[in-house]
């Protein structure tokens, strides 16, 4: 019993180590041709393991009688499947794509919080989980230099399909380890885990991460170090400096090329929220959404007729837009339902009284997928996935105090 219960820990160590295993692609030639990934394997054995664990300790039942718990894992299953019967599929691999990437998601975020369920457990396996994202960092800066998946502007891709992905992948963990170092600055560890993820954010030159965890990072100070920031002159100084340097290189790296050229990302986000807004005006549309799913194969049907031209892209996954996303995928009821998050998340982040130090940190980790996903939304993507659902279990979830420290946390 022991023995299943040390694998299944083990293994989910592992695969939280390894998110970005959903890059090794492979085929498994029986009984049909069917592509997979090393990650999904692993999350096979780990389900396994955990289960067996959880019949031989006699705690299946309870287990099963928890799923209720995790409102927002059934809440994300119940809008998918709702959106599957009302809406025309359209695009059949986009939907079994969007469909396996929850499913596994769902499974893992399961099995990380009922087989972590203490804070602390969780804070060590999120630690690992940075580590492993430090690590891939720094893989693809050399995957990189060697000559592989280099961007034309030179932004740091590695591996991934764009430097937006990974800086998405990123850009949590550096404000885990910044807030877990402001938490208590005699552990350097944190401070230097945080500088080099924030390099790597920064070779990826993804304005929405730098801007977003620098502006997360900003509130997180005025809420917990008001005092000690309106006193200190140089601390002042310090931060609007930051934030003036930010604003304008964001300024000059976006905004200017937008206004200078038709070229810039900016251009491409406007085409693509003119026909999310021209499709989600049609009121069958904003009601019950496009189809779980089925963004990208509309966008490419209707984005020429939309805008009166070539767009820059006609393959757009998704909308650039947390708003848009849900009531693309969902109608009103994605809305309502993100909307809810929101608000839970800034009321967690203004009367925090009754938060642990774990979902604190966390509501601010959310707080940047909210940010960054006004502007971008690769959220529903396989391992980013898995972070968005974790993050919002922890974060959202009410959960008593723990009696252990910040350092224990």
């Amino acid at each position: 019993m022991k023995n299943f219960g040390k694998l299944n820990k083990k293994l989910l160590l592992i695969n939280v180590f390894f998110l970005q295993a959903y890059l090794l692609r492979f085929v498994i030639p029986w009984p049909i041709e069917y592509p997979s990934n090393l990650m999904e394997i692993l999350i096979g054995f780990q389900l396994i393991f955990f289960v067996l664990w959880k019949t031989k300790t006699s705690s299946f039942i309870k287990m099963v009688q928890r799923i209720s718990a995790h409102w927002i894992i059934l809440s994300l299953i119940a809008l998918s499947g709702l959106s599957l019967i009302i809406n025309e599929i359209i695009d059949p691999l986009s939907v079994l794509r969007h469909i396996k990437f929850l499913v596994f998601a769902s499974i893992l975020a399961f099995i990380f919080l009922e087989s972590f369920d203490k804070n602390s457990d969780r804070s060590k396996a999120i630690n690992i989980a940075g580590y492993g994202a430090i690590i891939f960092g720094i893989f693809s800066i050399f995957f990189n230099l060697f000559g592989y998946n280099v961007a034309h502007d030179l932004r740091l891709n590695g591996p991934l399909d764009s430097a937006v992905y990974l800086a998405y992948y990123l850009t949590p963990f550096f404000i885990w380890f910044a807030i877990r170092f402001l938490e208590n600055t005699r552990y350097k560890k944190n401070l230097i885990l945080a500088i080099i993820l924030f390099i790597l954010i920064i070779a990826t030159r993804s304005m929405g991460a730098i801007g977003g965890s620098i502006g997360v990072l900003t509130i997180y100070l005025f809420l917990t170090h008001r005092k000690k920031i309106l006193k200190s002159w140089a601390v002042k100084i310090g931060l609007s400096l930051i934030l003036i340097t930010t604003s304008v290189v964001i300024f000059y790296s976006k905004i200017l090329p937008s206004l200078q050229t038709d070229y810039s990302s900016l251009d491409e986000r406007g085409e693509i929220w003119e026909t999310s807004f021209n499709l989600l005006s049609q009121p069958r549309n904003l009601i019950f959404g496009l189809g779980y799913g089925q963004f990208q194969e509309h966008y490419f049907q209707n984005v020429k007729s939309v805008i009166g031209h070539s767009p820059l892209d006609y393959y757009v996954l998704q909308p650039h837009n947390i708003f848009l996303i849900f009531l693309s995928h969902y109608g009103i009821l994605g809305l309502i339902f993100i909307f809810y998050c929101i608000l839970l998340n800034l009321k967690n982040l203004l009367f925090s009284k009754n938060l642990n130090p774990l979902p604190f940190r966390i509501n601010f980790i959310i707080l940047y997928f909210f940010t960054h996903g006004l502007i971008d939304t690769p959220i529903f993507k396989n391992d980013l996935l898995f972070l968005f659902i974790l993050f919002l279990e922890i974060g959202l979830n009410y959960c008593k105090p723990d009696t252990k420290s910040i350092k224990e946390l």
